[in-house]
Parts: C-alpha cells; sequence; structure tokens
C-alpha cells in the first residue's frame, strides 16, 4: 500500500502542474491602484504646466484615459462647465530655431491660435495641462474621476485626480531668479569697475495685450534717460572689446524693438519671455555711457553706469519694467 501511495503523489502533482499551466490565462492586465505619485498637483495659473502622468503600477500598455467629471474639492459639487469652457492660446507648429527664427514674421509663421480647455488630461498618460486661459478659472482645489481602458477592460476610477490651482505671478524677476546691480565701469579699461548701491526695479503687468515690455532707466530725481539718444545702449563684456561681445540685453532676446524719449519698448511673440537664456540665466544688462550721467563720489567722463536686472515673462501681455539709481543723476 505504501509503495502505491509513492506512486500516486507524485502523478497527482504532475496533473496539477500540467493543469494548471494549461489553463487560459486573461489577457494584459489593470490595475485597481493606478495613482497619481503628487496630491495635490500644484499648477501655477495663467503657465505653461505639464504634470507628471500617472502611475500605472504594471497596467498593459497603451491604455487610454478619460475623464468622468471635474470637482469642487471644497464643496464635492461638480464643476464640469467651469472646465469645459475654452479660450484662445498660441501654439507652435513647427521647431522654434532661434538661430533662424530671428524676425517676428518668421515667428509668427510657426505659430496659430487655437481655443482649448484651460485645464486639460492628455488622453494617453494622465498629465494634466495648464495653459493662459487658466487665469480666466478661480483658484482652488479640484479633483477628478478618470475612466482608463486596456486590452483587459475598462475601469473608473472616482476623485483620482487632485490638483490646486494657484495664484501666482505673470512674471519672475527679484527675488526669485536674480538681483539688481550697479557697476561703474571705466572708459577704456573695463577690466576696472566701482560697485554702487542695487537700483530699485518696479515691474508691472498693464495690459492684456500686445506683448512687449517698456523698460525705463531713471536717475536718483527721477529724470528719465532718453534711448533715443544713446543714453542707454547694450553693455559690452567685460575685457577686450568688442570681443568678447556684448552681454544680453533684449535687443539680443528680441529683434523688433523701438526707442521713444523715455524709453525702450521691445515686442515678444510668445511665452515663456526669454524662452532660453542666453549664458547669464535671465538678467538683462545696459549701459549709459558716461557723458549722460554724474556717478555720485565719481569724476565726471570717467566711469559709465552699468545697470542689471532679472525678468523673465510667464503669461503674454504688455510689462513695465522701470529700473531706477539711488547713486547717480542725469548730465
Amino acid at each position: 500500500m505504501k509503495r502505491n501511495l509513492f506512486i500516486y503523489i507524485p502523478l497527482l502533482i504532475i496533473c496539477l502542474v500540467t493543469s494548471y499551466a494549461c489553463k487560459k490565462t486573461g489577457t494584459g492586465f489593470l490595475s485597481p491602484y493606478i495613482h497619481y505619485e503628487q496630491s495635490p498637483i500644484i499648477i501655477p495659473k495663467g503657465r505653461a504646466f505639464l504634470s507628471a502622468g500617472l502611475n500605472g503600477d504594471g497596467t498593459s500598455q497603451p491604455f487610454s484615459v478619460k475623464v468622468i467629471h471635474f470637482y469642487d474639492k471644497a464643496t464635492g459639487k461638480i464643476v464640469d462647465d467651469l472646465f469645459s469652457k475654452t479660450y484662445p492660446v498660441s501654439v507652435w507648429t513647427g521647431l522654434y530655431d532661434p538661430k533662424t527664427d530671428t524676425t517676428l514674421q518668421l515667428i509668427n509663421a510657426k505659430l496659430k491660435t487655437i481655443n482649448v480647455a484651460p485645464i486639460s488630461i492628455n488622453p494617453s498618460s494622465g498629465q494634466i495641462l495648464g495653459n493662459y486661459g487658466a487665469l480666466q478659472l478661480p483658484a482652488g482645489e479640484y479633483q477628478f474621476d478618470l475612466e482608463i481602458k486596456n486590452e483587459t477592460g475598462t475601469k473608473v476610477y472616482p476623485k483620482i485626480g487632485d490638483f490646486l490651482l494657484r495664484d501666482t505671478t505673470t512674471f519672475e524677476s527679484i527675488p526669485t531668479i536674480g538681483s539688481t546691480s550697479e557697476t561703474r565701469i571705466m572708459v577704456g579699461n573695463e577690466s576696472k569697475s566701482v560697485v554702487g548701491k542695487p537700483p530699485l526695479l518696479t515691474v508691472t503687468r498693464v495690459a492684456d495685450t500686445p506683448n512687449v515690455i517698456t523698460v525705463k532707466y531713471k536717475d536718483k530725481n527721477g529724470v528719465f534717460f532718453n534711448p533715443k539718444k544713446g543714453e542707454i545702449i547694450s553693455r559690452p563684456a567685460a575685457g577686450l572689446n568688442p570681443n568678447p561681445p556684448y552681454l544680453q540685453s533684449l535687443q539680443q532676446y528680441t529683434k523688433s524693438y523701438y526707442y521713444t524719449d523715455d524709453a525702450s519698448v521691445f515686442r515678444f511673440p510668445f511665452t515663456p519671455f526669454p524662452l532660453n537664456t542666453l549664458g547669464n540665466q535671465f538678467n538683462i544688462y545696459q549701459r549709459i555711457p558716461t557723458q549722460f550721467v554724474h556717478n555720485d563720489g565719481l569724476p565726471d567722463g570717467m566711469y559709465s553706469l552699468n545697470l542689471r536686472f532679472p525678468i523673465r515673462i510667464y503669461v503674454p501681455g504688455s510689462y513695465l519694467v522701470v529700473e531706477q539709481t539711488i547713486d547717480a543723476a542725469h548730465n
């Protein structure tokens, strides 16, 4: 009897293994634990934004994503109407090349305006996209349901997404991306300089259109320097000039600009602007030649006044930048 038992047990194991191996398995996998890594996802209102995608937790690719409802988290109220409205936004139709796309005409040829929702969900990855139109939405925390589908089937994930739509500035300047500075540089010897007091800076978004930055420089008494008369120019880099070249200025970031008696006006076709730094973060450098300025504590005719401020625009519109020295006067 024992001998028969030893024979039957291996046979039973073989049958079980064979039965399991031959059993038909399901196609693919759709995890019940798909999720976003961040919750809530912070979205700055009005800025171009792209979140990380969904963590599929091993879900078979590809999968498709569809929003069922948006909710106001504080009240639980469905707010689909709020997120279904569309607004005009400029989008690229071709690759932007700063080396060849040097005029507004060339740049605009690669841009078109379409109407899109201010917040949308990428149907392939679940990434949350935000754009300029989000300025029209109330700040607050929102949630949404997703229907996710792949070869396995379809599953609804209630309130899987949670994002915080936050008011923010439409630009960055001091102190977030840099600081103002003021340097007196000796005429004829760019390597010799005297550091002055940091100038005052105000940046204001004054209108929704057109897309321009108006820059004004004024002395400690409130007198504006005149770029039309050459009282404001681009600043050369230190050392032997004209090589190395000029430090970055808005004249280098856009080829479309003009001067008035008290301002330099720079047109920009897209945001963020500048799109990329020319090599020294987003600092803008300008110079007031020595014949137009009296520097406190220094003899006239020996030093130029060199001013710097940082700026990066995230939302289209018209901006006014005013930089004021506190220790120099118009000559």
